[in-house]
């Protein structure tokens, strides 16, 4: 199972009650986040997430994570802890990743 932490109890207040959410993304958005995280947290690994979410997923060149959130969101999430391993590269193994940090949800430009 992935666990997911929050950057701050702002973060986590928000996305632990869907009516703040509502009031912080709109509906549409809200159930979006609410339904990603349910998601994340029902899987083994961050490889079965990407596989899930496809293009809805960037990975950032430092291995950071942008989520579509609806239409109007994205989320950022990092991999947190050490038990996680790497390839060849030094990239992230994301089969090995069950650790995440949402460090902010923004608004889409």
């Amino acid at each position: 199972m992935i666990n997911i932490t929050f950057e701050g109890q702002p973060l986590y207040d928000i996305c632990a009650d869907l009516e703040q959410a509502e009031q912080a993304y709109g509906s549409v958005s809200a159930g979006a986040l609410v339904m990603f995280l349910s998601d994340a947290r029902s899987l083994e690994t961050v490889e079965e997430l990407l596989d899930l979410f496809g293009d809805d997923i960037k990975i950032g060149a430092d291995d950071s994570l942008s989520v579509a959130i609806g239409a109007d969101y994205r989320a950022d999430l990092v991999v947190v802890g050490t038990r996680h391993s790497r390839d060849g590269a030094g990239r992230i193994a994301w089969a090995s990743v069950t650790r995440l940090k949402l460090l902010a949800i923004s608004r889409v430009p």
